[in-house]
């Protein structure tokens, strides 16, 4: 059942992408879909390092919590220290990602006029298109 699954996922996207590539090109650059890709590559990585970096702090507090001696309170202490340089470089890349998506938002909703929608026939705004 699940590579049924992944094999009509397959074909849908590439008929979607099919469909996307007869559609005019409304990107200002095609570099900035580059950038798009490394930023949310990156903030999916490090949001990654940083959930397994609480993980390992919250099973430490749950073991302070449950036997309150000083090694597991110095165990929960250093995790928890842990976390604060994942943490701190996921939360940059995340502001990053959701800046750089604002620019992008703005560079079509300045553009003004419609385009011909392939799929519906019908002339729509940029903005939906975005």
């Amino acid at each position: 059942m699940f590579l049924l699954l992944n094999i009509a996922m397959l074909i849908a996207v590439v008929v979607m992408r099919f469909y996307i590539k007869r559609m005019p090109n409304l990107l200002v650059n095609e570099n900035l879909v580059v950038i798009h890709v490394l930023l949310f590559t990156t903030a999916t990585a490090f949001w990654t390092v940083y959930r397994v970096s609480v993980f390992r702090s919250t099973k430490a507090y749950d073991a302070f919590n449950e036997d309150p001696t000083d090694e597991n309170y110095f165990a929960w202490f250093y995790t928890s220290n842990e976390t604060l340089l994942p943490g701190l470089a996921y939360k940059t890349a995340k502001h990053l990602l959701n800046i750089f998506m604002l620019y992008m938002l703005h560079s079509f909703s300045i553009f003004e006029g419609f385009v011909y929608d392939p799929i519906t026939g019908e002339k729509i705004p940029v903005l939906s298109m975005f």
